[in-house]
């Protein structure tokens, strides 16, 4: 777990800018999820934030604390630096309440492994969580999909 813990902390390090502005910043480096073509771009921050917290689940927070203490700050003043990375903390999990991630790895797929071996024709292996989690990214990327939608789309 600690392994992935400072992993999942370099993950947000890429996200803090986008998920702390109030502009629609776009991740720059996500070469961690693999191909995103599919995803809108206004929605790319949404499933890689989403897919990092299915991840870590209750451990988001101490990833999200590490990365904090990660992130460059450019103030001398320690007493001046703790107040700007708590902000910083704070301002990053309120967005990710705002998008409604704060609890993603209870959120039910739409599309189960059964569907995709149906639809597919396969009897399991690699290609069904790679299409799990096309569905997994569809489905963060519209949050207000159907399964019939997922399937269509």
């Amino acid at each position: 777990m600690v392994l992935n813990l400072r992993q999942a902390s370099h993950k947000f390090l890429s996200l803090i800018p986008c998920l702390a502005s109030s502009e629609d910043a776009q991740v720059v480096d996500h070469d961690w999820l693999g191909d995103l073509v599919d995803v809108p771009v206004s929605s790319r921050v949404r499933v890689l934030t989403g897919f990092l917290l299915r991840e870590l689940k209750d451990y988001w927070h101490v990833a999200l604390l590490i990365s904090t203490i990660l992130h460059p700050i450019d103030i001398k003043d320690e007493p001046s630096q703790l107040g700007k990375r708590r902000d910083l903390f704070n301002t990053v999990e309120n967005s990710i309440i705002k998008l409604g991630l704060e609890k993603v790895w209870d959120i039910k797929q739409l599309i189960n492994g059964k569907d995709v071996m149906n639809a597919l024709q396969l009897k399991g292996g690699p290609l069904v969580k790679e299409s799990l989690d096309k569905a997994m990214a569809w489905q963060l990327a519209y949050p207000s999909g159907t399964a019939e939608d997922a399937s269509n789309g």
